[in-house]
């Protein structure tokens, strides 16, 4: 049975490692393989400071995996955008898989394979300021869609997502492409029924710091600019982008009402983003500014060497 790797990126920096293990300690042969981890692997997972959980929440075709696989990318190409330094992770295939994700999604080379049922959906990442000081860690919970749309009529499945629970910051995603279209009621009637029930379950709690999300927003831009074409006269071409955006307004305002009885979201939290925006040197400034608020410490505190932060994370056995 192999140990595990410990990959450092800085090795100038005397980093604590996110994943301690007791010397001689049996390691399971399914945990710590760099991929996403499942829930039964996430206690492995240590810190001499409290952990940030940021939990992404939407149904299937949202964009989640899109978005972390886009901040992964931005931390290993760009991450003074984001005034850090990566330091490491163990889950790093979890993550590439991710940035594989993203790239086939924006090129269009194929379908994008979405994150499974099944597969390991908590993924962690050890940051530092711009000179590899202040180390936090970050933990990621990019969990299928397709559980949450399970989500929607299973009480027992809602009851299980206790990465929604214990969020430090929880993401909410809205697919502008389906809100879009003039037919957009089961869609919104999808959404608001898995508010609900992860509400009344008692999932939502006060503790947690909200964030809304339009993702592919850029899509209302590309409407804006098809109903323009081959318009000259400039009151008609008014008229129209005006009618694109009164019309993306109330599409907005839809979910606002949704929400709003539900969950508490500050307005500086809603969030009109394209998760691929990520192209060199011109990369979405809202994108940039919603991860840079993700990494963010919502608490930084010490840990005591007996409190397991992510306990409440895994079912007792």
């Amino acid at each position: 049975m192999s140990e595990p790797v410990n990959i450092k990126f800085n090795t100038e920096i005397a980093a604590p490692q996110p994943t301690l293990q007791t010397e001689g300690a049996a390691i399971e042969e399914s945990t710590y393989r760099y991929d996403a981890l499942r829930d039964a692997d996430v206690n492995g997972l240590s810190s001499d400071r409290r952990p940030t959980l940021v939990t992404l929440f939407g149904i299937s075709e949202c964009g989640k995996t899109t978005f972390v696989g886009s901040l992964f990318a931005i931390l290993c190409r760009r991450p003074q955008l984001l005034k850090s330094t990566f330091i490491d992770s163990d889950t790093l295939t979890g993550f590439q898989r991710r940035v594989h994700t993203r790239f086939l999604s924006e090129k269009g080379l194929s379908e994008p394979p979405r994150t499974q049922r099944r597969a390991g959906s908590i993924l962690n990442v050890v940051l530092g300021d711009e000179h590899g000081d202040n180390q936090r860690m970050i933990v990621f919970s990019d969990l299928s869609g397709e559980i949450y749309n399970d989500a929607v009529s299973k009480d027992d499945v809602v009851l299980q997502q206790t990465a929604v629970r214990y969020a430090d910051k929880l993401v909410i995603f809205v697919d502008t492409e389906k809100l879009l279209p003039a037919k957009n009621n089961a869609y919104k009637a999808l959404f608001q029924s898995l508010l609900t029930r992860f509400k009344e379950k008692g999932m939502f709690t006060q503790d947690t710091e909200y964030f809304l999300v339009f993702n592919k927003a850029d899509l209302v831009k590309e409407k804006n600019n098809k109903a323009a074409e081959g318009i000259i006269d400039d009151v008609e071409l008014k008229r129209k982008r005006d009618e694109v955006t009164n019309l993306w307004e109330q599409r907005k305002r839809s979910i606002l009402n949704i929400i709003s009885p539900l969950i508490t979201v500050p307005s500086n939290n809603i969030y009109e983003i394209c998760s691929k925006g990520i192209e060199y040197e011109s990369e979405d400034t809202k994108l940039i500014e919603l991860f840079n608020r993700l990494i963010t410490e919502k608490t930084p505190a010490s840990l005591s060497p007996e409190y397991n932060w992510i306990q409440k994370l895994v079912k007792k056995k």
